[in-house]
C-alpha cells in the first residue's frame, strides 16, 4: 500500500514537473523570438484581425485571416512557444492563395489566460474549432492543422469535433509525447512517467478523415521516420510529403513554396 502511495507520488511529482517544464520553455522562447525580433519581421495579411474567444472559463487569443468566398479554411494549432506573431507569414501565405485561417494560442500561451495543461489543450481545440467555424460560416470546408506540440493535440482531439474537419494535417509531427520527450534528450526512465497523452500513433488507425503527413528532412527534433510511422499508422487515408532542406521551425519562420504549396494541392483535392 505504501509502496503504491510512492510510486503515484512519484508520478504525480513528475506531471508537474512536465507542467511547470513546458511553461518555462515555452515563455522563454517567445521572450528571445521577441527580443530577436522573430515575429516583427514577418509579413502581415491585410485583413488580419486579432480577438479573444472563450473556452471554458478562460479566454483564448486568436487571429482570424479571411479568405477568399469558398475557399477552404484553417484551424492552426501550433507548437511550444509560438504566438500568433510568429505565424504571420504563414497566414499571409494562405490568404494570398485564397485561403482563409485561424490561430490560437492555448491557455497559458501569449495573451490567453488559464494554465498550460493537456486537459486544456484538448478543450481549447474544441472551442477554437467552433469559434472558426462560426467566422467561416455554415458550408465552409474546415481543415485542422497541427504543427509540433500541436500535431499531438490535433490528432488526439479531432475526433470528437463535430462536424467533423474536411481533413487533418499533421506538419512536423511527433509520434506520441513521450517519443516526443525522449527526443528531446529526456531518458527513457524518466520519459514513462510524464503525462501519458497525445499519442498519433495510438490514434491514427481509428482517425476517419483524410490525413495530410508534411515534414522536413532535416527536421533536428523530430526525425523524418516519425512522419513516415504515422503515416503508416494511418493507412490508405493518409499521404505523406517530404519536404527537403528545411529545420524544424522553418516552415512557419520562413515559409515557403516547397513547404505549404503541397498542402494547398492536397486541400484542392480533398471534398467538393
Amino acid at each position: 500500500m505504501q509502496r503504491s502511495a510512492m510510486r503515484s507520488e512519484w508520478r504525480d511529482w513528475r506531471a508537474e514537473f512536465f507542467l511547470v517544464a513546458i511553461t518555462l520553455v515555452s515563455r522563454a522562447i517567445g521572450v528571445h523570438d521577441a527580443l530577436w525580433g522573430r515575429t516583427r519581421s514577418l509579413a502581415k495579411a491585410d485583413s488580419r484581425e486579432e480577438f479573444f474567444f472563450s473556452s471554458g472559463v478562460r479566454m483564448l487569443a486568436g487571429v482570424w485571416v479571411a479568405g477568399d468566398e469558398g475557399s477552404p479554411v484553417i484551424l492552426l494549432c501550433h507548437g511550444i512557444g509560438e504566438t500568433g506573431g510568429h505565424w504571420n507569414a504563414v497566414q499571409a501565405l494562405l490568404a494570398g492563395c485564397g485561403v482563409g485561417s485561424m490561430f490560437f494560442n492555448y491557455s497559458g500561451y501569449g495573451m490567453s489566460s488559464g494554465q498550460i495543461r493537456a486537459e486544456h489543450c484538448d478543450e481549447d481545440l474544441r472551442a477554437a474549432y467552433a469559434e472558426l467555424r462560426r467566422r467561416a460560416g455554415p458550408g465552409a470546408r474546415v481543415f485542422v492543422l497541427g504543427f509540433s506540440l500541436g500535431s499531438g493535440i490535433a490528432a488526439s482531439g479531432v475526433g470528437a469535433l463535430t462536424p467533423q474537419p474536411a481533413g487533418l494535417i499533421l506538419c512536423e509531427a511527433y509520434t506520441s509525447f513521450r517519443e516526443a520527450v525522449c527526443a528531446t534528450g529526456v531518458p527513457r526512465w524518466l520519459a514513462r512517467g510524464f503525462p501519458d497523452v497525445w499519442d498519433t500513433i495510438a490514434v491514427a488507425p481509428s482517425l476517419a478523415l483524410p490525413v495530410l503527413v508534411v515534414h522536413s528532412d532535416r527536421d533536428r527534433l523530430f526525425p523524418v521516420e516519425m512522419a513516415r510511422r504515422i503515416a503508416e499508422a494511418c493507412g490508405d487515408r493518409c499521404e505523406l510529403v517530404v519536404v527537403p532542406g528545411l529545420a524544424h521551425n522553418e516552415p512557419y519562420l520562413r515559409p515557403t513554396e516547397a513547404y505549404w504549396g503541397p498542402v494547398l494541392q492536397w486541400m484542392g483535392r480533398i471534398g467538393p
